[in-house]
């Protein structure tokens, strides 16, 4: 990273054995190069510790409880000496602080000159409890920003303040929360905050839990081996477990179970063993190190988290050792609270990860135990759950993210290196196709607010601008036919891609979405860069119904990846924003509408004498493919009342059709309508400039389709001519009816007919048309413009 920077982690007690998560993130970070300092706020009173401690570079501070007010103003006075501006802050916030627990506005004033000491510039609390609330004070007094990770107790318990939650998260520089479950709760609990309410899973490190397949057959007659991992506490649901157990032996299913943990409700479980005969069947083998927690699932036929939601409103979040359970190749069950069914079920694009079972219910936990010790494919079930696991819960990738939130991007491109990334095959970078001109047009824009730009692609293709013929093109070219192992072929060029990129060391990476390439997400995730997905088109829908979609829930699962992983998603288009959102809503709040823009230096305005001028020219630019409508405009012509004339520019699939159509024509209108075939990018101003009027026939669709943001309607707009098009898609929105342009039904020859006449009879309305469509593209439409707004979404 740029700037000097240490985190200050801040928990109510390290180390603590039941919270793996914590260590586990730290290392992480650490991993990714961060500096990172732990501060308690109570002592450990766990005899037992995790290898895994031993690695944590991070110092550790106790901030202890005073008790006494000496030691309080002892406190206050070493803070006023230690933290600038302190008086002021303190003053300040003390009617507040006085609503606060004393002990902990103590030790927020104590943690204030320590993080000063320590050169912090960023606190995070695990908790919004005594953590959360200890850091806020400390934030507050120090000036240095915080953030906190919500998990379940301090946001569902009966004890939680609705208030102070909310002025917690209110004055967090952001806030995690470790499901979406949470992430839901939390923005519909907290609207106004909703943007700074991010979801991250907590991480695995996955070489420590490397992937077994089930063992199959089971030895006949041998009993079941159950696993149940977590503090004996009434929400954990290990009652339930035992009594589902005794409900098995009646029904003759033989069973041993082991259930690891320690806490309050220890006496209480061993008793209902005893009732109920069970003593050789269920063991509470007391607290484990995740080494024997490994161990422990190694041995399991199955893991069971049966958690319910406890008198008092605490449930779980998503406990860890469940997706340590999934990551390790264990067939797991687990109840339908809080996060659980984001990870175990018929999970989108997984398929069956595990089974999940209503909350509290005894009779659909046996039923589960049963269905999944005789389920028929355990080997599919548990390669998916791993599956799922890598893509949602690897550390490193976590850590990545944290990074992100903390350290946001400048607000101005100039300097940052930017990869530009382009997988799709069916994009030539420097083409003439629209797909092609918008590309270059982002190349440009980048470049010209400041940016260093490098190109990573699988097309360059033959057409390459002057003014961008310096730029540095890396190419992985896909050569296959085009079936599946085309699309396999395009996946390891895009693979290739990411590791070049990776290599360059980008500030940013800027994709444009293809259907095979995962490039950002693997970058990002491999090197914490951030990242941009640009989503033009539902590619996933286009395919399938235009072409030949092989892998469909390959491509799905490609989608879901890099728009989960993208630091924001840029849509041109509301349908095509839906799309995205409804592929992973996890991602929503990071998913944009941007529309296209155009390139107002390149294309200059029409002289206004050309405007005026007889015959009158009507230009359309496009490729050739039904969904431009240019049939629709072929009968305009032949259903109009003036001889103006029909400049096509552009070639495609439909040309032969469209060529017989016009055939058909009386001579007279035939001799109007002029093919001019395909022309390089740098050639659509002059065929603007020698127009009148500009069209675009847009048809009616169904619904599919309706989702673009057209690239020609921005190029007419800035060549200031008057434009006639169809009312469909997000032309209305662009188009100001009567002022910018005119609006016509879709596939309606005769109204495309008719407003046309108009205009070629009214010099005086295009004239007035074309000054406003200018002033339009230069005020609201330039790619400069349209560029910015997309850094505003990562800076």
């Amino acid at each position: 990273m740029r700037q000097q920077s240490k985190t200050g982690y801040v928990v109510k007690v390290y180390p603590r054995f039941s919270e793996t998560f914590v260590v586990t993130e730290i290392l992480a970070r650490e991993a990714r190069g961060e500096q990172i300092a732990i501060y308690a706020l109570r002592p450990t009173s766990d005899p037992r510790f995790h290898p895994e401690l031993a690695r944590v570079q991070a110092p550790v501070t106790f901030i202890a409880k005073e008790h006494k007010l000496g030691e309080v103003w002892a406190d206050v006075a070493e803070a006023e000496r230690t933290v600038p501006g302190f008086a002021q802050r303190f003053a300040e916030s003390l009617p507040e602080l006085a609503t606060f627990e004393a002990s902990e506005v103590a030790q927020g004033v104590r943690l204030a000159a320590e993080s000063i000491r320590a050169n912090l510039t960023h606190l995070h609390a695990h908790f919004g409890s005594l953590a959360g609330r200890v850091a806020e004070v400390a934030s507050r007094l120090s000036g240095i920003p915080y953030s906190v990770t919500l998990h379940a107790k301090d946001i569902f318990h009966e004890s939680v303040d609705e208030q102070r939650l909310g002025t917690l998260i209110e004055r967090a520089h952001h806030v995690v929360t470790i499901s979406r479950f949470n992430l839901e709760s939390l923005r519909d609990r907290y609207p106004e905050h909703a943007a700074k309410i991010v979801l991250q899973y907590n991480g695995l490190e996955l070489e420590r839990f490397p992937y077994r397949a089930p063992e199959t057959p089971r030895a006949p007659g041998a009993p079941l081996r159950i696993a149940a991992v977590g503090r004996l506490v009434e929400k954990k649901g290990f009652g339930l477990l035992i009594d589902a157990i005794a409900q098995l032996r009646d029904e003759g299913v033989e069973s041993e179970v082991r259930i690891a943990g320690d806490g309050e409700l220890e006496v209480e479980l061993a008793a209902r063993i005893a009732a109920q005969g069970l003593e050789a069947r269920v063991h509470l083998l007391g607290s484990r190190t995740q080494r024997e927690v490994g161990e422990l699932l190694r041995w399991a036929e199955m893991f069971v988290a049966p958690s319910i939601v406890g008198e008092d409103g605490n449930a779980d979040g998503l406990p860890t050792v469940l997706l340590e359970a999934m990551a390790t190749g264990t067939p797991s069950i687990a109840s339908d609270v809080t996060g659980m069914p984001e990870v175990i079920g018929r999970i989108d694009g997984f398929g069956e990860t595990g089974l999940l079972v209503p909350a509290g219910d005894r009779a659909a936990l046996v039923a589960a135990i049963r269905a999944l010790a005789a389920h028929p494919d355990l080997a599919l079930l548990t390669r998916r759950a791993r599956r799922l696991i890598e893509e949602r819960f690897d550390s490193a990738a976590q850590a990545n993210s944290l990074r992100r939130l903390q350290h946001p991007l400048p607000a101005s491109l100039v300097g940052q290196r930017v990869a530009y990334v382009c997988a799709d095959p069916g994009v030539p970078v420097f083409g003439t196709k629209g797909s092609s001109v918008h590309v270059q047009e982002v190349l440009r824009a980048l470049r010209a607010l400041g940016a260093s730009v490098q190109l990573y692609c699988v097309r360059r293709g033959d057409h390459v601008p002057a003014d961008l013929a310096d730029l540095a093109v890396t190419e992985v070219t896909v050569r296959a036919r085009d079936d599946g192992n085309r699309e396999r072929a395009v996946r390891a060029a895009a693979r290739e891609l990411a590791e070049r990129v990776a290599e360059s060391h980008p500030d940013i990476v800027y994709e444009r979405y293809s259907l095979w390439s995962c490039a950002l997400s693997e970058v990002t995730t491999a090197t914490g860069v951030p990242g941009i997905l640009e989503v033009n088109s539902p590619l996933i829908d286009e395919q399938r119904k235009h072409r030949q979609l092989h892998d469909e829930a390959g491509a799905r699962a490609n989608l879901r990846t890099q728009l989960e992983v993208a630091t924001s998603t840029v849509c041109v288009s509301p349908p095509v924003a839906e799309w995205a959102r409804l592929a992973a809503p996890e991602a929503s709040a990071r998913i944009h509408v941007i529309p296209n823009g155009v390139n107002t230096r390149r294309i200059a305005a029409t002289d206004a004498e050309i405007v005026r001028e007889a015959p009158v020219t009507v230009v359309f630019v496009g490729t050739l493919k039904p969904w431009h409508g240019v049939s629709t405009l072929l009968d305009a012509v032949s259903l109009s009342a003036l001889p103006w004339r029909l400049v096509i520019v552009g070639d495609g699939p439909e040309r032969e059709r469209l060529l017989e159509q016009a055939s058909a024509f009386p001579p007279d209108t035939r001799r109007r309508i002029e093919f001019a075939g395909a022309v390089a990018p740098s050639e659509v101003p002059r065929c603007l400039a020698a127009a009148s009027i500009a069209v675009a026939p847009y048809p009616a669709h169904d619904g599919e389709e309706g989702y673009f943001s057209p690239l020609k309607i921005y190029e007419y707009l800035a060549s200031g001519l008057p434009i006639v098009a169809s009312a469909t898609g997000q032309i209305p929105s662009i188009l100001d009816d009567g002022r910018t342009g005119v609006l016509v039904p879709p596939s309606d020859p005769r109204a495309l007919a008719a407003a046309l006449d108009d205009l070629a009879a009214d010099p005086a309305r295009r004239t007035s048309l074309s000054r406003a469509a200018r002033v339009q593209a230069e005020e609201h439409h330039d790619w400069r413009n349209v560029v910015t707004k997309i850094w505003r979404t990562v800076a």
